[in-house]
Order: structure tokens, then C-alpha cells, then sequence
């Protein structure tokens, strides 16, 4: 037997666990769960345990050998262990958790063992893992409630290296928090009290932390892995790490020793005097941007050592050209530099200017890129996206290799704005790479003479959620010329099937219901746009108000969903809204001067297939009082379709 899977019997002859919570019918200090990895082990679609619950494969985790013995090298995306015997012995109040790993990218929500959920303010389980610089131990107890379920993520402080063995363990005793590294004690925390809090929904896993919002994989090797119910001693962890210390020694996993840019540089909100540069690096460096107005910068701001990073510039001159480039650079020296790259300021508010609009790019980069790629050549100030930018937000993948590749480099020079879709899911990606007001789910943004509204349509929407109130509070206080709408569910769609299936004779909802309870509040506030995705096709309304079709006065809606998901067909029944409609891939632009607006819709082949022009002739866009009796008189304004 491999030198490194001998623990248990030392283990039975060392007394350094703490013996005061064993429970009588515990016989020995072996662990409740053991799993090592090698040719006997590791059979079709499982991993049969040395103790406790075999763990099932999922994806396809390769054994790779060295000299002391095997481990299993997980690939980062979907490779990893999960132990679907609901009635294996899991931790408790008092436990230990024991791996030996090597980390080959840093994570900033990598995971080892655990089994752990975040939903919204409330966090249940445990978690050994690690960020992308240290490892951390994450307990969610009964004892700590807040009502919705409150962790601690202890975070330790050494440093680990990347490619290299690390002995790591955690211990929990019903109050206090212990995480060691290499037999050291580098963290503790007292916290949390009584049991751990048992998880609604996420499963028991090796390798990976997810529940029904996120999926996080770890990338590198894991060579054993342990579970006790009891609470090991320092003497015990020292005696275990000491015991391999042979692993530390083995020479770095290759990995690739060069800096690289996971994600190239990309923009956020945009203002008259700052804007966001973001990006990603393939291992923790401090990131800096080196700006100006000029091709010879001179300017810099730094940032934090991360493998995200956020740089705000600030200070900036309004409607102004910059020319910008970002650096990384490690703590052993290693660096990495963009080439040159320009954005612009936001225009002063009688300035005309233009924006994108999409919706739905998920699943298809290269339809999302020739899109984005046409849009690019239109040189819009700005992008809004309708929701749904990956098919899955747990999956990092997807943003890492589909979304961000498909949007440049529009997105290096223009900033994007997002609304959050369905399928986002609500994880930690999308919060994690967009950088916009907080929440974040909803806010709003001004440019030039506009105020634009971003709304999370899977949230409430009703009068007594925190999204109406918040929406009626804005546009009610908005003094802006033009007042755009954006988020992911339609409140108007002719979809064949998404609100009733019309190919079979069902009537249909014609859009989200639900969502219509914002309607009441643009028919008050003159709302002039409000822009959809989810529906994965274009389609444009007449101008409305109190559910009827307006010749010169009223809000249209638009599905815009067409920029890569897959496509979907108008029902066989036109709908009293409908202007236009039209199956196929397709991206948008709007241009604002003054009091017009002009809306272009392009094909898939830059092929011009739908316009409108918006025409404000009285000088204020005034909003109705939610208390007045009658309607106040309609603004002038046309829109009109070839």
C-alpha cells in the first residue's frame, strides 16, 4: 500500500484526539469516510472508499502517478467526486476534515470537501476549500443562526503554491474553528456554536461546492481525503502531516509558469468622470491600468493582488477619448500586459450618442461574436444586454470561453450593461464579473439626456416588492428626456409556446404576466422603451398605454433576444401589439439627438430589417401623478416601421 494511505494505522496508535465527544460505540480513531485514489480504487464511474460511502465520477477526472503513489487530477470544469448515499456519516458538531491536494489555478471559490449552500443572506454547511491565495474553512452552525443561516469562512494565511502537495486540515468542536496547513495551525475562529446547519439542496462532494445557484470545480490533483467525527489535536495533525511530509518534497505538478490572461481586459459602467476596467489573470497578481489621454498613458491606478480584478479610473474629463492598458504582475515577478486599448467617457447630456442592445447571448459565441463584431463597426458608446449572457451563471466555463469571447472586443472598448437573466441563475460569476450599482440585480444609470432602468425579472416585481418601489421612487424622480426600461422576461411576447401553446389551440398569456405589474408604473412616468430578451427572436410592439394600442403617445416594448440562444417561432396568431416580427439572430442600436431617437435592427449578415424613429415635440416628458383622476395630456411622439 502506497506510503501515503497507511494514516489509519498510526492513527491506532496515537492517542492525540480529542476523546471527550467520542461517542461509546466508537471503536478506534479510524475515519468515518476515507477515500484514496489509484488503479483499485478508482473503478468505472466510482471511487470505491476505504471506509464509509463509495463517492460516484462525475465528468472525467484522469489518475495520474508519481513516485509515492497516485491522485486523482480534476480538470477545473466538471470533473469531480459526489457521495450520493443519503445515509453516509457526514460532520456534525464534532469532526475532522483531512486532504492532500495540489491547487494548478487558483480559484476564489475552490473546494475541497464539503457540503455547503449560499442563498442570498443565508449560507448552510461546511466547506474546506480555498481562495486564490490561501485555503479557508467555511461552518454554518445552529448555535450562530441569524434566522436564515449565517457561516464563517476562516481564511488562513499561508500562501499556497501553485502545482505544489499541501497537507490540509479543519476540525470543528461544536465552538470553535481550527484550520491547519502542512501541520501548522494557521487559523482559528470561535464564532460558530452547536451543529452544523444542515443543507436544503446542495450535495455531498469532493473537488467541487455547488447547490442550485453555483458550480465551482477545483482544477489540480486530490491524493486522500478523510472524515472523522471526532476533533483532532495539534499533536495528532502535526503526527499525520509528518507522517507524508514526503509529498511536499515531490517536485511542482507542471503547470504552465507563465502569466495569462483568463479573461481579456473588459469595461463597466461608464460615467462622465470614471469608468471600471476589469479582468482576469491566471494566478493572484497585483493588477494595475496605465491610462491617458494619449498613446503615452501616464496615468496609473493599482488595484488589489487578485485574480478578478476591478480598477476604477476616476477623475476623468467628460466626453473624452482615453487610451488605456492593464498589467498583472505576481509575487515572484511574473507579469502580463495588454496591448493598447481606447474607451470614452459619457457624453454630456446634449450630446447625441448611440448604444447596443442584446439579449440571450448564451450558448452560441461564434453567432454572439459575428454580432458583436457588427456592432462594433457602428462604434456604439455603450451596450445594454437583456439577461441570459451564459446558459448556465454556476458554470465558469461558460463565462470564461463563450460569453467574454464572444463579446470582444466590443466589450474592451465599450462597456456593457447588464440586466440578469434566468439562466444566470443568480451566481456568483455574474455578481463576480459585472461591476454595476449594488445590488447589482437592479439599478440605474444615466447618459447623455436618458435615464436607463435595470430590473431582475426573476425577483418580485409585485406593488409591495422592494423592485416596484424602488422603480416608482426612481422614475418618479427622473428628469431625464428619454426613460429606457431593460430586463430579461417579456412582458409582451407572441412566442408559439412560452405562455400557451398555440399550435395546439391553447390561448396564450402573450408575455409574462407576472412582470406586468411594472406596466402601470411606465404608463404613469412616460417610459418610452422597454427592451426584453428570454424569447430568442425580435419582436416590436405598437406604442402602448392602459393595455391599448396609441397612435403618437405611449411605451413600446421589444424583445430583443436573438444575439446566440437558440431560435424561437412567433405563434400562428397576431397579436393586437404586435408591429413587427421576425425569426432569426439579430443585435439592435439606438441613437439619441435631442428629442429622436432612431432604432435599427440588423440580421445575423448585417442585413438592416426593422427601424423605428421616436419623435419628442413637446418640451418635457411630464409624469403623471399617481393620484390624478384623468390622464394628462399625451406627449407628442411617433413611431413608425417601413
Amino acid at each position: 500500500m502506497p506510503r501515503y494511505v497507511t494514516c489509519a494505522a498510526v492513527l491506532a496508535s496515537l492517542c492525540c484526539l480529542t476523546t471527550t465527544h467520542v461517542s461509546l460505540a466508537h471503536e478506534g480513531p479510524d475515519p468515518v469516510s476515507h477515500w484514496f485514489f489509484n488503479k483499485s480504487t478508482v473503478t468505472d464511474g466510482k471511487v470505491e472508499a476505504r471506509l464509509g460511502p463509495d463517492a460516484k465520477i462525475f465528468g472525467a477526472p484522469q489518475l495520474v502517478t508519481d513516485k509515492l503513489g497516485a491522485a486523482l487530477r480534476c480538470d477545473g470544469v466538471q470533473d469531480y467526486l459526489e457521495i450520493t448515499d443519503e445515509t453516509a456519516p457526514k460532520p456534525d458538531r464534532y469532526f475532522t476534515l483531512s486532504a492532500w491536494v495540489v491547487i494548478e489555478a487558483p480559484n476564489p471559490q475552490g473546494a475541497i470537501i464539503g457540503q455547503f449552500e449560499a442563498d442570498g443572506d443565508g449560507e448552510k454547511g461546511f466547506l474546506l476549500g480555498y481562495n486564490d491565495r490561501v485555503f479557508r474553512f467555511a461552518v454554518s452552525a445552529s448555535g450562530s443562526d441569524d434566522g436564515n443561516g449565517k457561516a464563517t469562512i476562516l481564511e488562513g494565511k499561508t500562501k499556497y503554491e501553485l502545482g505544489k502537495y499541501y497537507h490540509v486540515v479543519a476540525t470543528y468542536d461544536g465552538a470553535e474553528m481550527r484550520l491547519y496547513v502542512n501541520g501548522e495551525l494557521d487559523a482559528v475562529s470561535d464564532e460558530q456554536h452547536g451543529p452544523v446547519y444542515e443543507t436544503r439542496y446542495a450535495p455531498y462532494v469532493i473537488g467541487a461546492t455547488f447547490d442550485h445557484d453555483e458550480f465551482v470545480c477545483h482544477q489540480g490533483l486530490i491524493r486522500d481525503v478523510a472524515v472523522y467525527d471526532l476533533t483532532a489535536t495539534d499533536k495528532w495533525v502535526k503526527h499525520e502531516f509528518d507522517h507524508s511530509s514526503d509529498l511536499t518534497k515531490l517536485d511542482a505538478v507542471e503547470t504552465s509558469d507563465d502569466m495569462t490572461f483568463v479573461i481579456t481586459p473588459y469595461l463597466q459602467f461608464v460615467t462622465q468622470d470614471g469608468i471600471t476596467v476589469m479582468w482576469e489573470t491566471s494566478r493572484p497578481a497585483k493588477g494595475k491600468v496605465l491610462y491617458g489621454e494619449t498613446g503615452e498613458l501616464g496615468k496609473e491606478a493599482v488595484g488589489e493582488e487578485a485574480t478578478i480584478h476591478e480598477i476604477r479610473l476616476t477623475d476623468l474629463e467628460a466626453q473624452s477619448p482615453y487610451a488605456y492598458v492593464v498589467e498583472a504582475t505576481d509575487d515572484r515577478g511574473r507579469s502580463i500586459r495588454s496591448p493598447l486599448l481606447t474607451f470614452q467617457t459619457a457624453n454630456n447630456e446634449e450630446t447625441p450618442y448611440s448604444f447596443g442592445i442584446l439579449g440571450d447571448t448564451q450558448g452560441n459565441p461564434k453567432a454572439c461574436k459575428q454580432l458583436t463584431d457588427q456592432l462594433w463597426m457602428q462604434r456604439p458608446n455603450f451596450t445594454i444586454i437583456a439577461g441570459d449572457l451564459v446558459d448556465s451563471g454556476p458554470n465558469k466555463d461558460q463565462w470564461v470561453h463563450e460569453f467574454f469571447p464572444g463579446m470582444q472586443p466590443l466589450a474592451s472598448r465599450s462597456p456593457f450593461f447588464p440586466s440578469i437573466g434566468n439562466h444566470e441563475q443568480n451566481a456568483a460569476h455574474y455578481y463576480n464579473y459585472v461591476s454595476v450599482p449594488d445590488p447589482e440585480y437592479y439599478y440605474t444609470f444615466r447618459y447623455g439626456n436618458s435615464q436607463f432602468f435595470m430590473i431582475d425579472s426573476n425577483k418580485r416585481v409585485d406593488p409591495d416588492s422592494e423592485q416596484y418601489k424602488w422603480l416608482e421612487s426612481q422614475l418618479a424622480d427622473s428628469n431625464a428626456t428619454w426613460k429606457f426600461v431593460c430586463y430579461h422576461h417579456p412582458s409582451y411576447s407572441s412566442d408559439e409556446d412560452d405562455y400557451g401553446d398555440m399550435w395546439k389551440g391553447e390561448r396564450s398569456e402573450y408575455g409574462d404576466t407576472r412582470i406586468r405589474a411594472l406596466v402601470p408604473l411606465y404608463d404613469r412616468y412616460g417610459v418610452d422603451v422597454v427592451w426584453n430578451g428570454h424569447i430568442h427572436s425580435y419582436e416590436r410592439s405598437w406604442p402602448m398605454k392602459a393595455d391599448k394600442i396609441q397612435e403618437q403617445d405611449g411605451t413600446i416594448y421589444m424583445v430583443t433576444g436573438g444575439a446566440g440562444g437558440g431560435l424561437e417561432t412567433a405563434g400562428p396568431i397576431k397579436p393586437w401589439f404586435q408591429n413587427n416580427v421576425k425569426h432569426g439572430h439579430h443585435y439592435c442600436i439606438a441613437s439619441v439627438n435631442g428629442r429622436t431617437l432612431e432604432f435599427k435592427a440588423f440580421d445575423l449578415e448585417g442585413r438592416l430589417f426593422d427601424t423605428m424613429k421616436i419623435d419628442k415635440r413637446m418640451a418635457t416628458n411630464t409624469p403623471v401623478p399617481p393620484a390624478a383622476a384623468a390622464p394628462a395630456e399625451p406627449e407628442a411622439q411617433t413611431a413608425a416601421s417601413p
